[in-house]
């Protein structure tokens, strides 16, 4: 099966996970577990799309830690993150996803820990996102440490993987 197929079962798959609500509560609260999430200045996280697991809590709560947060804004064929504050604005962008509404605060120096959603993901920490590419393009430039934020459903035996694929260094879900 090709990454296209397997995208169109996983994301229907994903479509009927119950429990959602509660199991992003979990995997919120396992986050706050983490070593790399407590030592972190800089986390880049993203707002959800209905189906994903859903971070505000966790945005909040590292905000009032001190922690800097970035989410992702998709300018033309690349993606940015952006440091946001109270005062930010957002808007939905064309792949309906909640983004950060562009200004001067572009960050460009280093990130401590990324949180990024997928559609699937594999025991070798292997990740099938979206289809764009966009995660990869700005992985392959930066030197972070990477958590696949997914729900035990998303996580499969084996995906095929191509040379520009990258890999999370964790994969964390509400049984994991």
């Amino acid at each position: 099966m090709n990454k296209k197929e397997l995208r169109k079962i996983m994301l229907l798959k994903r479509k009927d996970i119950p429990n959602k609500a509660i199991k992003s509560i979990f995997i919120v609260d396992k986050i706050k577990t983490l070593k790399i999430f407590f030592d972190a200045k800089v986390i880049a996280m993203y707002k959800s799309l209905p189906d994903e697991v859903c971070l505000d809590e966790l945005i909040s709560f590292a905000q009032q830690c001190g922690k800097k947060v970035l989410l992702p804004k998709v300018v033309g064929d690349k993606l940015d993150f952006i440091l946001i504050d109270k005062n930010t604005r957002y808007e939905k962008s064309k792949f309906n996803v909640v983004e950060p509404v562009i200004n001067n605060n572009i960050w460009q120096n280093r990130i401590d820990l990324m949180l990024i959603p997928g559609v699937a993901f594999d025991k070798d920490n292997n990740r099938l996102g979206y289809g764009k590419g966009y995660y990869d393009k700005y992985l392959e430039r930066i030197d972070t440490y990477k958590v696949g934020v997914c729900f035990s459903e998303q996580i499969i035996p084996k995906l095929d993987t191509e040379c520009y694929d990258i890999k999370m260094d964790l994969i964390i879900n509400e049984k994991v």
